[in-house]
């Protein structure tokens, strides 16, 4: 059975860093930071976890050192609950949301002793599967391209702000029409220590594609977008743009997937998509241009027979999701915008079939080595493969109880990992550690 993290609940006393009042938000920045998802830290906010009856959501905290554990959870406006515990790393703790709070969506912050750390979250019941990392950055502009509300769709967006002061963002929307007027959307007050769930579907039924950027006025929020499908349900989030995006993994079998592009500057931009095969089998090439403050969702199942990953190249910033599903099936993923040897996927193995997915886009054949953990500690033995470079290569692991892997390489790789349960499927990127 899976060693999962014993439960201290207490009420929150004293002051916590995430109580602390949020700096007021300057003006948003002229120039677009380098996009990074999430990097091993000190702090991640996991703006989605749900939980009632038949779902739950484990938040997964993985160290690669000896670290304490703080998970908060913030409800009305108040702290509800923290539950804390030591851990001796490398490790990774899991700890179900249905066992501190089971009242539907309940966003968390996890703290960390350690700066060599990463958090995510696993959505998981019957036919539902999700995951995704938990940003470890705040942000003055979020970018979360990907959406749809197509008959069928669910599309939400959930806007988190953990720390004690109001947060005002303005959110703009642009789908195949182009930008979506809202004036609800306009300014969004999102109280201290709570959050706000937007129904995308309701405001804008029946659209094919939809990008979304949060720009913060007042305070910080962290956003998410979910969408559900069928049964099924993924989750996503973005901080920035980039003119790189690697996806590791495009589609894992069986899926349609589609790559969701937003380029929010005034200007055009070209973009180029190069992509890689488990096989080296040479893979079409995708070009084009996207308008200033306009988006794109590019089908881009064609390209290569069998499971493949993607590298999309760009004149400028933008940013960028990948998409797949079946019409029962959904998964989505922000990439990565760095190549590294060293990287963290907390939740990876936790609640199905896990596949790593490697990705060298080097001219040297690289030796990647990778381990499972639990709250204990390391599961198993190392395990090492061989990656040719130009190539893709999925690994199926065999369920163990695991609940993170740490992988490292010879040379700079991308990874992410896809987890299959129950009919439902999620992907989800992984998370470079710091100092390379």
């Amino acid at each position: 059975m899976k060693r999962m993290l014993s439960l201290l609940l207490v009420v929150a006393l004293g002051v916590l860093a995430w109580a602390l009042p949020a700096p007021e938000a300057e003006e948003s920045p002229t120039i677009v930071p380098r996009a990074v998802v999430a990097v091993t830290s000190n702090h991640s906010t996991c703006p989605w976890a749900f939980s009632d009856g038949a779902i739950d959501t484990f938040f997964v905290a993985q160290t690669d050192e000896d670290a304490d554990l703080r998970f908060t959870f913030p409800v009305g406006g108040k702290v509800r609950k923290t539950v804390e515990e030591p851990q001796i790393g490398p490790a990774a703790t899991a700890l179900s949301l249905a066992a501190v709070l089971n009242q539907g969506v309940s966003p968390a912050v996890v703290e960390f002793s350690s700066g060599s750390s990463a958090a995510g979250i696993v959505e998981t019941g019957e036919g539902v599967l999700a995951a995704d990392v938990c940003p470890s950055a705040l942000s003055k502009i979020w970018h979360l391209p990907g959406g749809s509300t197509l008959e069928g769709q669910t599309l939400r967006l959930v806007l988190f702000n953990p720390y004690s002061d109001d947060a005002r963002a303005s959110v703009a929307v642009t789908s195949e029409a182009g930008f979506e007027p809202i004036p609800e959307l306009e300014s969004v007050t999102v109280a201290g220590r709570s959050w706000k769930v937007i129904d995308l579907g309701k405001l804008l039924p029946l659209r094919e594609s939809i990008s979304v950027a949060v720009d913060m006025k007042q305070g910080v929020v962290t956003p998410a977008m979910v969408l559900s499908e069928g049964d099924d349900q993924a989750v996503w989030t973005n901080e920035g743009q980039a003119d790189q995006w690697d996806f590791p993994v495009a589609d894992a079998g069986g899926l349609t997937p589609r790559l969701s592009i937003s380029n929010d500057g005034a200007t055009p931009v070209d973009y180029e998509i190069d992509g890689y095969s488990t096989t080296g089998a040479e893979i079409a090439l995708l070009t084009g241009t996207i308008d200033g403050r306009s988006q794109v969702q590019l089908d881009v199942s064609g390209l290569a027979e069998g499971v493949f990953g993607l590298r999309l190249r760009t004149s400028g910033p933008v940013a960028a999701t990948l998409i797949a599903d079946d019409g029962v099936r959904v998964a989505a993923t922000a990439g990565v915008t760095v190549s590294a040897t060293r990287w963290m996927l907390p939740g990876f193995g936790l609640a199905g079939v896990s596949t790593l997915w490697v990705m060298n886009a080097g001219a040297e054949t690289t030796t990647v080595t990778y381990r499972f953990l639990d709250a204990g500690g390391a599961l198993g033995e190392v395990e090492k493969v061989a990656v040719p470079p130009g190539r893709v290569l999925a690994v199926p692991t065999v369920p163990i109880g695991a609940s993170a892997l740490v992988v490292e390489s010879s040379y700079p790789i991308s990874v992410a990992w896809t987890m299959e349960r129950d009919g439902a499927i999620a992907y989800a990127s992984a998370v470079p550690m710091a100092g390379q």
